[in-house]
């Protein structure tokens, strides 16, 4: 790492207050919240480079406060070495910035990547410790939205089905079966599965990632929050000109379920009856795994309802004779062709789970700002921001504020998905991302990524259409600030200030960039 890129922030000492009695003891009084709050600007933006997980730390200062503290997620892919430790560095990290006072968390989505920090296994005891006032979740996770409900219980299903499958298809010696089994448990790994067979539930999976995703809202003395986009922008209390827009997730099940872009401007739909199918290919898969069917037999077949035949029907037994068993017919045969269904079942609960995540825009109005965190959002939820109209006081009276706009005045832009393929769109993305100040942060370590069967994690052609967006202001967990060299498209004073505003943490924990 060049010597340039080394210079951290200087620290501001404590303000020194006298003693005050307590009883008949003295103790030293805590500097002051308006002393602590003068270590940061008006925004300083920590992000973790403890693994492949999100994990994000927003503090904005408050005249004579304490910093308004926003945490967005914390977590770690289920195969790292070492996470419990990692995360515990990490949470006792935040604890230690945040004086153990959070004022939100924002918990995207229902990943073991993005949540695992608020486990029993990992962090949730350091958490215990900390002060939270809210938690917020999107739309998805209300208790009284009737398509909310109806897709949390597909997402149940699709879960179940999937881990009936890798418990049958690790009966199998074929090695097709074997080869299917590792993408599969690549996907249970986010919901917090464990891999090995034996370990895996039947009728209650166990679902580590669940149990930490709802660990605050279920936590005493915080409250919980659900988030819409088509309501009014959010303040942030003490903040002058800040506000929160929600552009995710979209209150749409189509967009929610289109996670591969468009060919020639047809729009890529799923099943409607996906959940129906989950169950179908669940007790399939249970079937051959030894589980009876609750729901009788004719409920254990891997197809649609609609193509059920009845084994005792003339038509079934003639079916069976004169083809599947009749002499030079084996090829008719599917044997274990039909357990390919479980990779497309895995790829859709993987997508339609990402394109319900949390996106939020912060935006200070005076200097028209906006800060991005889409999480992992795919193409689905992407294109629902085209549509969003908000009506927004300013100094000047009510405006409209508009999703297009937002992209337009995005100067902090953090990547989603780790840098995949389909998680930054194009024209309707990141070309609309045209603020010369733009720079990016990509939570990805790509030796992980492959690890976990994710290959082109970060996508080459994004990487590089990025380092061009950003004039090579971007940062990435599994490397070095950028160099001199990597920086040479901007102006000497871009490069100077954004030197300047950038800081890596203590045993390269984090990166920390800080707006003024």
């Amino acid at each position: 790492m060049p010597a340039a890129t080394k210079k951290v922030a200087k620290k501001v000492p404590a303000k020194k207050v006298p003693a005050k009695k307590v009883g008949k003891k003295v103790v030293a009084r805590k500097p002051t919240t308006e002393s602590r709050s003068r270590r940061v600007p008006r925004l300083a933006i920590r992000m973790y480079r403890h693994g492949l997980g999100d994990c994000l730390l927003l503090r904005f200062s408050r005249k004579g406060m304490d910093t308004f503290n926003v945490l967005i997620d914390c977590g770690i892919i289920m195969v790292a070495t070492d996470a419990k430790k990692k995360m515990e560095a990490v949470v006792n990290d935040i604890a230690k910035a945040c004086a153990k006072r959070i004022d939100v968390v924002v918990m995207t989505h229902e990943h073991w990547d993005h949540a695992s920090g608020f486990s029993t296994q990992h962090a949730r005891s350091l958490f215990d410790e900390i002060e939270i006032g809210e938690v917020w979740y999107g739309w998805t996770e209300d208790p009284t939205s009737e398509l909310g409900q109806r897709l949390r219980k597909e997402r149940a299903e699709k879960v179940k089905a999937l881990t009936l499958a890798v418990r049958a298809l690790n009966l199998s010696s074929s090695l097709a079966a074997k080869k299917r089994v590792k993408g599969l448990t690549s996907i249970l790994g986010f919901f917090g599965i464990d891999h090995k067979a034996q370990s895996l539930g039947v009728d209650k999976p166990i679902q580590k990632t669940r149990d930490a995703f709802e660990y605050l809202m279920k936590r005493r003395g915080v409250k919980t929050r659900y988030l819409y986009p088509d309501k009014p922008p959010i303040s942030i209390p003490g903040v002058a000109d800040a506000r929160v827009f929600v552009l995710g997730p979209p209150q749409n099940e189509a967009q929610i379920k289109k996670s591969a872009p468009s060919k020639k401007d047809r729009e890529v739909y799923e099943l409607a009856s996906e959940a129906s199918l989950a169950t179908s290919l669940g007790a399939a898969f249970g079937r051959v795994a030894g589980v009876e069917s609750a729901n009788g037999a004719a409920d254990d077949c891997p197809f649609d309802a609609t193509l059920h035949m009845s084994k005792s029907s003339d038509l079934y037994k003639q079916l069976v004779g004169e083809t599947w068993d009749a002499p030079g017919q084996e090829w008719r045969q599917i044997e274990e062709d039909w357990t390919q269904a479980a990779e497309t079942l895995a790829l859709n609960l993987d997508s339609h789970t990402n394109n319900t995540c949390v996106v939020l825009a912060f935006e200070f109005s005076d200097t028209g700002e906006v800060f991005l965190f889409p999480a992992d959002a795919q193409v689905g939820n992407w294109l629902s921001w085209q549509d969003l109209r908000w009506r927004a006081k300013t100094s000047a009276g009510v405006t409209e504020v508009t999703g297009p706009e937002l992209l337009e005045r995005t100067v902090f832009y953090k990547v989603g998905h780790h840098g995949s393929h389909n998680a930054t769109l194009r024209k309707l993305g990141l070309e609309q991302m045209t603020s010369e100040d733009l720079l990016a942060f990509i939570p990805v370590i790509e030796g992980e990524a492959v690890k976990s069967r994710w290959l082109n994690m970060p996508f080459s052609p994004l990487l590089e259409r990025l380092k061009t967006k950003t004039g090579g202001r971007l940062l990435r967990s599994d490397s070095d600030i950028p160099a001199a060299a990597d920086l040479s498209a901007l102006p000497k004073s871009a490069r100077t200030k954004f030197l300047k505003q950038v800081a890596v943490g203590p045993n390269d924990l984090y990166f920390e960039y800080r707006f003024d």
